[in-house]
């Protein structure tokens, strides 16, 4: 056995545990918002959620969220060794969204709310091109595919002029 065979024996090791781990969290997790539904409504009058209670229950249905998309990361790093940027950017933005969800607006101030303006711009841009480039390079099995969107789109550009 040489290093690398050792190296990579471990690393799925450990990404299996990963997996494991995670899947333990979430199941605890999603049990836990089961919970807060249950007491949150059970507790309320005439079976009605006050807005704190339902900024709880967004924030932590979002945690479970972004916990899935976690394992989904790990799971496709799994199979084809390669971490996607695409989820990486979609659990960046939905961590961002939980955030904005739970904010107390009145406590936060305006330089942070244009912050997290700009972080949300900046990761929907990135998403954008992400997927973009992802529709030429990825979304087809067959090159000729790829290679008929490219001529298509020549053709269009070519006609404009």
């Amino acid at each position: 056995m040489n290093i690398n065979t050792i190296a990579r024996s471990i690393e799925k090791g450990i990404i299996y545990t990963l997996i494991v781990l995670m899947a333990m969290v979430l199941v605890l997790a999603t049990i836990e918002l089961g919970w807060l539904v249950a007491t949150t409504v059970k507790d309320s009058d005439y079976l009605l959620i006050g807005l704190a209670g339902l900024m709880d229950l967004f924030g932590v249905f979002l945690l479970v969220l972004i916990g899935i998309e976690l394992l989904d990361t790990i799971k496709v790093y799994l199979k084809s060794n390669i971490v996607h940027v695409e989820v990486v950017v979609l659990v960046a933005i939905i961590a961002l969204a939980r955030k904005v969800v739970v904010l107390d607006i009145e406590e936060i101030s305006g330089d942070v709310l244009l912050g997290l303006a700009a972080m949300i711009l900046v990761l929907a841009i990135a998403y954008f091109l992400i997927k973009r480039a992802g529709l030429l390079m990825t979304d087809t099995d067959e090159p000729q595919e790829v290679k008929k969107v490219i001529k298509d789109t020549t053709n269009e550009e070519r006609a404009k002029q």
